[in-house]
């Protein structure tokens, strides 16, 4: 499916949208079905964009959709006039209400960003494309933002103009403009745009920098938006450069999570900032800052043997342990101190340390069917229990079993333990009480423990 109706006369003579339709054409079209959505604020920005690809007549079927943060007085209102304004363009409309997380340790711009994307994912289609009204302006200040903050090179890639996003991808088609350039358009065109002025609050550091400092900028260098621009493709190049180095340096592990001391301190301090880079990206996290990576590299190369250092941030946290680092998701609270729950094998149990179910084994080893019909016991480490594991010639302490298999320290006290009255039978799945063996010869079930993290 092309970008544009093919069925239409192409001859597209204004300057504007004929460099919009290249830009379109430049990019791989939607697939066979899928929809074209315009994030639509109501802006001069996105009214443009809008009002633009409607003249165009895609080959896609256009919607607008309007997320309402509900963060302003007026923002009912901003609703309906964008409903009308797609009313006008023939265009079809979606309006959103999605909720800010003001407490999620972020600032209010970023709260609610993460809240407009998370809404704009939820209703895609398979294949639709996302388009935002990003121009030059915003990356030069997405740029300058960064560059304050002390971002490293995929920082410097500023706004990127397509990019995976939920069920299809994100591109932004306006980033070779300058606000400027969008406002004449707009006033030639006649539109009428909304004015958020929480986009000219100084007291963020967005609006700062558009009010006070970008205006400046450009007044002394004309060309500074398209310089932005630039500079963040070039580190587009430089980024895929430092991938290549990182996979090959990754290439000796079998799970990214997991990073031997030897693998790291093979290779120079640039590249092991590299890979911790790379490896966090392949687990799920957005880049940490230089001073966090220096601190995973530390805990890593120089804790003592017997050390187990911790470094956090939110959403996550770096874990040594017998000279591995560890990347991982924040585990969440443990079930109450001194928690018990009853189980049988027609009610599993769902709690902070995952899920666990009793299933029929088609053999031995298993639990007795008559164990479990009389009711089982979950519990938690306490300490100082005792178990002798099934095929094992005699019984320890289950810490030192924890520490033959390698189970890592943060999750021995979150393996469910199951009682018999008050002699331990299981471990999890991991192990089985010797005494199941004496059991008269009847039904087994197997014990499956799931939606847990790694304890290797």
């Amino acid at each position: 499916m092309s970008w544009l109706d093919e069925s239409l006369d192409r001859s597209v003579t204004e300057p504007f949208l004929a460099r919009l339709a290249a830009v379109l054409a430049s990019w791989p079209a939607p697939e066979t079905g899928a929809r074209v959505t315009v994030a639509f604020s109501g802006g001069l920005d996105s009214t443009v964009l809008l009002v633009a690809l409607a003249r165009l007549r895609l080959g896609a079927p256009l919607r607008a959709v309007h997320v309402d943060h509900g963060l302003h007085a007026d923002s009912a209102a901003w609703s309906a006039h964008c409903s009308a304004v797609a009313a006008e363009v023939g265009v079809s409309f979606l309006g959103i209400r999605a909720v800010v997380e003001r407490g999620a340790g972020l600032g209010l711009e970023a709260a609610a960003r993460e809240a407009r994307y998370a809404a704009l994912a939820q209703g895609m289609t398979a294949g639709e494309v996302v388009l935002t009204a990003h121009h030059g302006d915003d990356q030069l200040e997405t740029v300058l933002l960064r560059t304050l903050r002390g971002t490293g090179v995929r920082g410097l890639q500023g706004i990127r103009q397509r990019v995976p996003f939920g069920s299809g991808s994100l591109a932004r088609p306006l980033l070779g403009w300058t606000r400027a350039e969008l406002r004449e358009r707009a006033l030639a065109w006649g539109l009428r745009w909304l004015e958020d002025p929480a986009n000219r609050d100084p007291r963020h550091d967005r609006s700062f920098l558009r009010t006070e400092v970008v205006p400046r900028l450009v007044a002394r260098w004309p060309a500074a938006a398209r310089s932005a621009q630039r500079l963040t493709e070039q580190m587009g190049d430089a980024e895929r450069i430092l991938e290549e180095v990182a996979a090959r340096d990754a290439e000796p592990l079998a799970d990214p999570r997991r990073l031997p001391r030897a693998v790291l301190a093979a290779l120079d301090a640039p590249r092991q900032r590299n890979l911790l880079r790379h490896l966090l990206g392949r687990v799920g996290f957005d880049p940490l800052n230089a001073a966090k990576i220096d601190e995973l590299r530390t805990a890593l190369l120089d804790a003592r043997r017997d050390a187990q250092p911790r470094v956090r941030w939110p959403g996550g946290e770096g874990r040594v342990y017998r000279s591995h680092l560890y990347l991982m998701r924040s585990l969440p609270d443990p079930s109450p101190e001194g928690y018990r729950a009853g189980m049988d094998a027609r009610n599993p149990w769902l709690g902070p340390e995952g899920d666990l179910r009793f299933e029929p084994a088609a053999s031995e080893p298993g639990l007795p069917e008559s164990w479990l019909d009389a009711g089982l016991e979950l519990r938690f480490r306490t300490g100082g229990e005792d178990f002798r594991p099934l095929d094992r010639a005699h019984g320890q302490p289950l810490k030192r079993w924890f520490q033959e298999a390698a189970i890592v320290p943060w999750m021995r006290s979150r393996i469910p333990l199951l009682y018999r009255g008050d002699r331990l039978v299981a471990v999890g799945d991991l192990w089985l009480a010797d005494e199941t063996r004496a059991a008269a010869r009847e039904p087994r079930w197997r014990v499956s423990w799931s939606n847990h993290p790694p304890l290797h």
